[in-house]
């Protein structure tokens, strides 16, 4: 018995479908059943294998949100261009009106029906004065805990105002100490560099000068270390070991590098 009465309290489904042509034109559904509430879900509208080559529209009549009637195209089909359409569980609420304006059909109307019965006045009275039961930590435990714990920190805030006062008279004299620093820092003027003196820049390592760099040129010749052959060779050379990029300072070197010659060991 139970098992019967919770299938009856689910939405049942069931078929849905109709079929419009010229002797008849018209197909409403109407439901006056206080009881249950229904809603009709559309998938497909297509044309019989019978139907003439022509535009077939069709209408649908039913109700807008503020209980206004009102009339909307929802198809319009022809065997040799479209002759069938998907509308992808288009749902209405009845009463609703399927209506063939041009055209004789047949015209076919498929969907689903889909059927809920409604609460009924008893159970929503039970529903509403049932009482709602609580955990018992909301209930008992939310409000105490939170009075204890700002008695406890009341109790803190006191012995913390205590220590407080203790270590009032050392914060001002720190403070007091801090100020002066301050104020003779204020006073001391800011020495600006040097004119005709750059700032140091800072980096992971400062180029040689162009005398160094040909001094250790020469020392490697002499050395009998080789040294590139080409002049692109030499530009990254120049840059990998001097940190040099400026392409007028490699061409003078490289053309100091073509007077040298490699002692032979």
């Amino acid at each position: 018995m139970e098992d019967d009465i919770s299938n009856m309290s689910r939405p049942q489904m069931y078929l849905f479908g109709c079929t419009l042509k010229s002797d008849k034109k018209e197909f409403k559904v109407d439901i006056d059943d206080d009881d249950t509430e229904h809603q009709l879900s559309l998938k497909a509208v297509c044309l019989g294998a019978e139907a003439e080559d022509k535009f077939h529209m069709v209408e649908i009549e039913g109700l807008t949100y503020d209980g206004k009637t009102t009339k909307v195209p929802l198809v319009v089909l022809k065997p040799s261009v479209l002759p069938s359409m998907s509308l992808g569980g288009f749902e209405i609420t009845p009463p609703v009106t399927f209506r063939l304006l041009s055209g004789s059909g047949p015209v076919y109307i498929s969907g689903q029906h889909f059927v809920s019965i409604k609460d009924s006045d008893d159970e929503e009275e039970e529903n509403n004065t049932s009482p709602v039961k609580r955990p018992a930590a909301l209930m008992f435990g939310k409000k105490p805990t939170t009075k204890k714990l700002k008695m406890d920190s009341d109790d803190d805030d006191d012995e913390d105002s205590d220590d407080d006062d203790d270590d009032d008279d050392e914060d001002d004299e720190s403070e007091e100490d801090d100020s002066k620093m301050l104020k003779h820092s204020a006073k001391q003027p800011k020495k600006s560099p040097a004119p005709g003196r750059d700032k140091a820049v800072a980096g992971p390592s400062k180029a040689p000068s162009l005398v160094e760099v040909k001094g250790k040129l020469e020392s490697a010749a002499k050395a009998g270390r080789p040294l590139p052959k080409t002049e692109q060779k030499f530009e990254n050379f120049a840059r990998d070991s001097f940190k040099i990029s400026d392409k007028k300072v490699v061409k003078d070197l490289w053309s100091f590098v073509q007077t040298l010659t490699i002692e032979k060991k």
